[in-house]
């Protein structure tokens, strides 16, 4: 039986399996989902047991590790993924309840049906059809899913240092990344590094009466409007000295790459639903992305936000702010300039604390040259008709340079199947079911391709 075929003829014994995967509430960023990454991490368990997998689970939410010992000669995988998902909030925005799958419009509507539960399922199946085809996988595998990858991977961290020297392997394969779009298939070569900040600004002890203080006291809200009004220029540029110093230039061969792709500014106004573009003048937009630095804002809160009016001074206001690292950058450069920056724009009339929330990722990138990235190219060329072009991806998976480093730095290869269109992080998170019918199709071409199996 092909591939296609055993996929066809399994079909709603695959999308069960995945709903039940789905229902797990696994929010790694609250306390109160503690026992559901435990629970996800067993379902998870007892999935590897049954592909043949010896399976361990380390440390607190737990790093799993399954191992398959494939034939001798044949080389060794790291399969990176995670069963931890984003927080769901806002639940208001959700069309349904964001952990009870739902499937319409051939996709599946569930918190982590693109990131990463609906990947790291692509593989599950991948296994399970090469063990009935075949009678045993074609490599041996280490599958290493972990429950904190959205929360900066703390434990994997640990576990690294502990378990990492056994788990070494000819090439580490993650599925987390996405597609440029359905008609245009492509490899990440690249990641950005990621720091997540918070800034916390204290004025009063307490909430005061604006009437009575208003003119007097000073405002934390405002001081921290004012102080990240100067991280960042009316050009885009980030202000913080230093910021661009280590930042390669873009090579002439990956922008002649990227010119195959339709990224103009269009696209990627059709993505956002912004009025218009921001960022750094002088690039294009998948330069800005990719090959470029960034520092965001992802959230604010400061006084009284509720119904109706208040009228106070609020003792406090916080904001929490991340910075896109690209190649060459360092991590703990980046984090002390932009600390010393903002204590030193900010008004001597309040206190401020800028916190580091977990450890910084560096910048990732991987060659396309080795036989691994080829077999990848080759298997989704021939599932999804096109070859795939390699560009560099904004995200950050924050431990895969030190999972990478640990186990010899083999080469890595990111064979993601989402789409920008997923909704990832946001509410409505899906995943296309055409794009998890490949994916497990071009997975089991990859797996059979490394292993010299036809």
């Amino acid at each position: 039986m092909s591939e296609k075929e055993w996929i066809t003829a399994h079909w709603s014994a695959l999308l069960e399996d995945l709903v039940a995967f789905l229902k797990f509430p696994s929010v790694s960023a609250q306390s109160s989902y503690r026992q559901d990454l435990q629970a996800a991490a067993d379902w998870l368990a007892e999935q590897l047991r049954g592909l043949g997998f010896s399976v361990e689970k380390v440390g607190e939410p737990p790093v799993l590790h399954g191992f398959y010992k494939g034939p001798a000669s044949a080389p060794t995988v790291l399969f990176y993924g995670h069963y931890d998902v984003q927080p769901p909030e806002p639940l208001e925005l959700w069309e349904s309840p964001p952990f009870t799958p739902r499937i319409k419009d051939d996709k599946i509507y569930a918190r982590g049906a693109s990131d990463d539960k609906g990947q790291v399922f692509i593989h599950l199946a991948a296994w399970r059809y090469l063990l009935e085809r075949y009678g045993e996988l074609p490599v041996s595998i280490h599958a290493v899913i972990e429950g904190e990858e959205e929360t900066g991977s703390q434990t994997l961290y640990g576990v690294l240092e502990s378990h990492g020297a056994a788990w070494k392997s000819d090439v580490i394969l993650v599925s987390d990344t996405a597609f440029f779009s359905a008609d245009v298939p492509t490899l990440t070569v690249g990641l950005r590094g990621l720091i997540y900040s918070e800034i916390i600004v204290q004025g009063p002890q307490r909430d005061l009466h604006s009437g009575s203080f208003g003119g007097v006291a000073p405002n934390p809200a405002l001081a921290l409007a004012e102080i990240l009004s100067q991280l960042k220029g009316s050009d885009g540029r980030v202000k913080v000295p230093g910021f661009y110093e280590r930042v390669r230039p873009v090579r002439a061969e990956e922008r002649g790459l990227w010119r195959q792709l339709p990224a103009n500014e269009q696209h990627y106004l059709q993505l956002t639903g912004a009025p218009a573009l921001a960022g750094e003048v002088g690039f294009a937009p998948i330069e800005r992305i990719g090959i470029r630095p960034s520092l965001d804002v992802n959230g604010m809160v400061s006084g009284y936000i509720g119904e109706g009016a208040k009228t106070i001074i609020p003792a406090q206001a916080l904001a929490k702010v991340s910075m896109r690292l690209v190649p060459e950058q360092d991590p703990a450069e980046v984090w002390q300039a932009f600390h010393d920056f903002v204590m030193q724009v900010a008004p001597p009339s309040v206190k401020v604390e800028v916190r580091l929330l977990h450890e910084p990722a560096p910048p990732f990138e991987t060659p396309i040259d080795s036989r691994y990235y080829q077999a990848a190219e080759e298997a989704i060329a021939e599932v999804f008709g096109r070859r795939p072009i390699p560009v560099r991806e904004g995200g950050s998976i924050p431990v895969l340079s030190a999972l990478q480093k640990r186990l010899g730095n083999p080469p890595a290869i990111l064979m993601g199947f989402g789409l920008p269109t997923d909704a990832v992080h946001s509410p409505n998170e899906h995943f296309h079911l055409e794009q998890l019918r490949k994916g497990i199709e071009a997975s089991i071409r990859f797996y059979k391709k490394i292993g010299g199996r036809n």
